[in-house]
């Protein structure tokens, strides 16, 4: 077996084990597994999702890493919190005491940002009193629209950025939904390290397009209070640009934070 067709199988995997930890995620935070309660055994996970042990042994080391389940000697998990505030609170703290932000710290980061923006969207797409909120992403869609509309003809960097600026404040309205003081200061310090993500990623004017459409899709979905697929599609946006930035090379290690 070549390095290429090791690198895809391995990308694979992750991406299954990806898929299935945020599929158990949802479920806590769902309520569906409750505290105290086991899981599913790991076999039965493995049936349900089609998927080899390994994989649900992967999943369990993330849920477990942000405080979502404790998994004893014998492989059994048991659920021992249904929300994200530990993870939260200790990634937090690493991040904003120091300024030198590593890739790896940046990834990390980017993945609490889509768990705290899928809870967020779930609760706002339930929300009797969500739109005043909507109207303010509806807002933003007809701006990175006007802005696509633009780049048609001049694809500028000046452009780029301020659509990337708008891109990042249609999230911050969904994660700043949820009116919790603490999660909001944690998000406003967020700020500079997601809009450093933000710059250094490249889209191409038909991916601006694409993201643009889906964002006017999630937007309508909120509206509709259609949760499941508010879900997908908020983890769906939010992954992608995980994703992006993972690919990216930096040469230099570090950035500094002025």
């Amino acid at each position: 077996m070549n390095v290429d067709t090791q690198q895809m199988l391995g990308k694979k995997a992750r991406n299954k084990t990806i898929q299935v930890s945020h599929i158990l995620e949802r479920k806590i935070l769902d309520h569906e597994y409750e505290i105290g309660k086991p899981l599913p055994s790991q076999h039965a996970l493995a049936n349900e999702f089609s998927v080899s042990p390994r994989c649900i042994r992967e999943a369990f080391k993330t849920l477990e890493a942000k405080g979502l389940i404790l998994v004893s000697q014998g492989r059994k998990a048991v659920v021992c919190s249904d929300n994200l505030d530990a993870i939260v609170e200790n990634l937090s703290a690493s991040m904003f005491s120091q300024y030198k932000m590593s890739k790896k710290l940046l990834s990390d980061l980017l993945e609490v940002r889509t768990n705290l923006e899928v809870s967020a969207a779930r609760n706002l797409s339930r929300d009797e009193n969500r739109q005043l909120t909507v109207k303010h992403l509806y807002q933003k869609v007809e701006k990175m629209e006007q802005l696509v509309a633009a780049m048609e003809k001049d694809f500028s960097g000046d452009a780029r950025n301020e659509y990337k600026r708008i891109d990042y404040e249609f999230h911050s309205i969904i994660m700043q939904s949820n009116n919790n003081i603490i999660l909001n200061t944690i998000i406003k310090n967020m700020e500079p390290h997601l809009l450093f993500v933000l710059m250094k990623i490249n889209e191409s004017l038909a991916e601006l397009k694409r993201k643009t459409n889906d964002y006017r899709f999630l937007t309508s979905s909120i509206e509709s209070g259609n949760t499941d697929l508010v879900v997908a599609l908020t983890l769906t946006t939010t992954t992608n640009l995980n994703n992006k930035f993972d690919k990216l090379d930096f040469s230099d290690e570090n950035h500094t934070l002025s």
